[in-house]
């Protein structure tokens, strides 16, 4: 076994004001949207955030890093076993990444590299299942729509312009069918890329509250390649 210090994130880092703050505005911005559409909005459901007749609308805003979906390390890592499968390379990705991200929280940001190299091997192996087109759509349909629970994706940047609505089967065929590449970071963050931009990643999360957690997220470049390749209805502000 080889321990070296690590390093412990905090400069990047949010604060839990600022993530609350986060999530505030979010709700803010779904109820902005439900106004707009004479629509409901769902309260204490992941998708959809807001109903109206058969639409189902998943609400986005539009912040440097968007979180999709946030599986719980706890419990033995149960929710991903329930989402992916025991010996889905997704679950085996985040039982590595948990282990490492426990020794480290556990010894004072220091890094057992043995726990880290069997990481970055598992983040590999999840990264080539993922090139597999029929994998990446199944993924992509769970975190965007729970499997089409929610029908439509609304972008409100702010709660003062318009909204972007699009068909979520347009966005799930448009990440299917993009010339997306995979590869993965030397912390063994699972980056998805198309159009020189980043689209979607996968990451195990470090800290007191979602040590080991896995985040399914989206970086704000994201809507601009959605925009730029799909039709949408303007919502208008």
């Amino acid at each position: 076994m080889t321990i070296k210090k690590g390093y412990d994130g905090a400069k990047h880092a949010s604060s839990s004001a600022v993530a609350s703050d986060m999530k505030i505005r979010g709700h803010k911005k779904e109820k902005v949207f439900a106004a707009r559409i004479n629509g409901k909005v769902i309260i204490g459901r992941q998708k959809p955030d807001v109903v109206k007749g058969s639409d189902r609308i998943s609400v986005k805003g539009a912040d440097t890093n968007i979180q999709l979906l946030l599986i719980s390390g706890k419990n033995e890592l149960k929710r991903c076993i329930e989402v992916y499968g025991i010996n889905s390379p997704i679950y085996k990705f985040q039982l590595a990444g948990a282990e490492h991200r426990k020794f480290k929280f556990e010894n004072d940001d220091y890094i057992d590299e043995d726990l880290l190299d069997k990481f970055r091997n598992a983040a590999n192996a999840a990264a080539e299942w993922l090139r597999n087109k029929d994998n990446l759509r199944m993924v992509i349909e769970k975190v965007f729509s729970d499997n089409y629970d929610a029908n439509k994706l609304a972008v409100l940047k702010e709660i003062d312009q318009d909204a972007i609505l699009y068909d979520m089967k347009d966005v799930v065929e448009l990440y299917v069918n993009s010339d997306y590449k995979i590869h993965v970071t030397d912390k063994a963050k699972i980056v998805v890329r198309a159009d020189d931009k980043e689209i979607f990643y996968l990451e195990i999360r470090g800290g007191k509250d979602h040590c080991g957690s896995m985040n399914h997220g989206v970086r704000s470049g994201l809507y601009d390649f959605l925009k730029e390749n799909l039709n949408y209805e303007i919502i208008p502000a």
